[in-house]
């Protein structure tokens, strides 16, 4: 299995001299796997690039495009990617139960004349909608993708991969669980603490054991102290989900548009040394860049 990175990014594209090293492009990640189908996460700017390169490989005519949620940054790329306008491929789009529209209706939306030249139904691939809550969907030949809802303002699933007992997690636009009773009697500080630790459980059940965990991280806990309830993490708070559920290596992903690359690579070191203890297993824990390929063999 095959893991690639297209675009790293949060919120916005960012480029520029600053950002060149681990790249400007929002959220899109390629999985690989040999005579299989090509699974695509997210639709940042990063999917452009990417199916351009699709364009020019004979082996692809299958493509999954999983959404882990509709935010502007997952979908702004969708548009600019060059399988959509050609007979040659099958692509199916699978994206998270939204509260009033479904994924077609979200994605045609987005490309009415209003805002883009070539509608939906004016697309020339074999284009289907399928909208997926929690569960386990079998693609090719013995890939299983499954499906986490996590915490963020709106509906969003993290996906694990799994083919030939390797497994790939991916994780964006989460934060850690909270008390949202906190201030209620001591009953219901109690409900809220359980309801905490369940979910959390869960989460770790899902990554539990993982060979990749590719995770947002794009605040520092100083910053994260003035940002709850925004959707996203910490690097401490990415890399002590890894540690509590054993996986074996650690990306950090979804970058803050703000971030230079020298400011990135002085928040890992700095992450590094906080949780560098020579008396417990050390997670390997690296930085998301576009064009970073990590192989899981078999």
């Amino acid at each position: 299995m095959d893991i690639r990175f297209w675009g790293v990014r949060g919120s916005l594209p960012s480029p520029g001299p600053d950002t060149s090293q681990f790249g400007g492009n929002t959220p899109c990640v390629e999985v690989r796997n040999e005579g299989e189908p090509l699974i695509i996460l997210d639709a940042g700017t990063g999917i452009r690039k990417l199916g351009m390169e699709i364009i020019n490989d004979p082996t692809v005519s299958e493509i999954h495009l999983f959404f882990s949620h509709t935010h502007w940054d997952h979908i702004q790329g969708l548009p600019f990617f060059a399988p959509l306008f050609s007979p040659k491929y099958k692509i199916k789009l699978h994206g998270p139960v939204h509260y009033s529209k479904n994924l077609e209706e979200i994605l045609s939306l987005q490309m009415e004349y209003t805002y883009f030249p070539v509608r939906v139904a004016e697309l020339a691939s074999e284009l289907s909608f399928h909208d997926i809550s929690e569960e386990k969907i079998k693609i090719g030949n013995g890939i299983t993708m499954e499906t986490k809802y996590v915490n963020h303002p709106v509906i969003c699933l993290a996906y694990k991969v799994t083919k030939d007992n390797k497994s790939f997690v991916y994780i964006t636009d989460h934060e850690p669980y909270r008390n949202l009773y906190a201030d209620a009697d001591e009953m219901g500080k109690e409900e809220g603490r359980l309801v905490v630790e369940e979910q959390m459980q869960a989460l770790i059940d899902f990554v539990e054991m993982s060979d990749l965990l590719v995770i947002d991280g794009q605040y520092t806990p100083q910053e994260y102290e003035t940002k709850i309830g925004w959707g996203h993490s910490s690097l401490d708070d990415a890399y002590a989900l890894a540690r509590n559920a054993g996986v074996k290596e650690v990306v950090i992903f979804h970058h803050d548009p703000d971030r230079t690359d020298a400011e990135l690579q002085q928040m890992l070191k700095d992450l590094q040394d906080r949780v560098w203890d020579p008396s417990t297993r050390t997670i390997p824990v690296r930085l998301a860049r576009e064009q970073l390929v990590i192989r899981l063999s078999p």
